[in-house]
């Protein structure tokens, strides 16, 4: 084996297959730095830390190879593992020295897009961008297209984010997950319907994805069908893990349509959210039970004292209870946010 370094390559290899890693190492640390297939061993000392999860040492075994070699693969190995760990910028100065036709055509692997995604985890969008057109302009490759769609999205350039989810729905419709961007981007160009359709679709191949369901119950609220809004939110309370969100906007359109009870049916749950809460008080004002909405309203005065209509409200509903002492106590409260208000400082006066 001293004549042939290869076989101890070969077997470090096949111990490491059958988990035997202590074996594997001492078998490669048996091939000298002055040997032809050193730099080999290096990377397969790379794989195998790799394996073992130890990519900080994986990465000093690269550093290493790359020191001796100018392998474009070495190179690509050493970019690959910094930007698992992060090492973005660096990341970026080893892919830019690569031939970026020359690595697809070996690895698949663009380096445009890696460029690109190392950028916008660095918080360099405008950056990131051209390099991510650039990976889609030589070759369609869906991630990449949802990507460049989801990072214009997030620097509201929503037409030409378009322009890539368009793309996908086109190229790659069985790409997992995109119809929720695509549908919020067309919302944000006010194009509801299609919107609609696009988060349809979505729910259509996902009927499980709580969050496509409250968009379709918005868009639908949007386009003025109140209905399939509650549909929608109907189903999602059935798949989501969690219900404040859905629970806010079914109480707000119950309230719209004056359907106390059922906005009160969420007194049961343990909702959080304080407009939520507000809404069952409202209702609770509204089906008269005043003595509980007066304790509800009671228990939201933190929250909302410095919200103008929640005084405004309270202080009516302090007065309908017959608690005027409050009610004026209130009442200038709100008259301090809201100094014009001629009816409220009539109803003050009236104290």
């Amino acid at each position: 084996a001293e004549t042939y370094p290869e076989v101890y390559l070969s077997l470090a290899t096949i111990l490491a297959e059958e988990g035997q890693m202590e074996e594997a190492f001492a078998y490669l640390e048996e091939i000298e730095p002055d040997s032809n297939w050193y730099v080999a061993s290096l990377l397969v000392k790379a794989d195998l830390y790799q394996m073992e999860g130890l990519a900080d040492v994986a990465r000093e075994k690269l550093v290493e190879a790359a020191r001796l070699s100018d392998d474009p693969i070495i190179q690509l190995g050493l970019a690959e593992i910094d930007l698992e760990l992060e090492r973005y910028q660096e990341a970026i100065q080893e892919y830019a020295q690569l031939d970026n036709r020359e690595i697809l055509e070996a690895t698949g692997i663009s380096t445009y897009q890696r460029i690109g995604f190392a950028y916008a985890n660095l918080g360099k969008f405008e950056a990131a961008v051209p390099f991510l057109e650039k990976a889609l302009e030589i070759e369609f490759d869906d991630q990449i297209a949802y990507e460049l769609a989801t990072l214009l999205s997030d620097q509201e350039e929503f037409q030409k984010a378009l322009i890539y989810y368009k793309q996908i729905d086109t190229l790659s419709p069985d790409f997992e997950g995109y119809e929720y961007g695509y549908a919020l981007a067309l919302q944000a160009e006010n194009d509801r319907e299609k919107a609609l359709g696009i988060a349809k679709q979505g729910i259509q191949k996902n009927p499980f994805d709580a969050q496509l369901k409250l968009l379709a119950s918005q868009l639908s609220y949007e386009l003025h069908q109140p209905e399939q809004a509650e549909a929608y939110l109907l189903e999602a309370k059935e798949v989501a893990d969690d219900l404040e969100e859905i629970a806010l906007r079914l109480t707000t359109l119950y309230l719209e349509q004056e359907r106390f009870d059922q906005v009160l049916a969420w007194q049961n749950e343990e909702v959080e959210t304080v407009v939520t809460r507000w809404n069952i008080a409202r209702a609770l004002a509204a089906l008269e039970k005043t003595e509980e909405a007066v304790s509800a309203y009671q228990e939201l005065y933190e929250d909302l004292k410095d919200n103008p209509e929640f005084l405004e409200a309270y202080v009516y509903l302090l007065r309908e209870a017959g608690d005027v002492t409050k009610a004026r106590e209130v009442a200038n409260q709100y008259l301090a946010i809201v100094p014009d208000d001629v009816q409220m400082q009539t109803l003050y006066d009236s104290l």
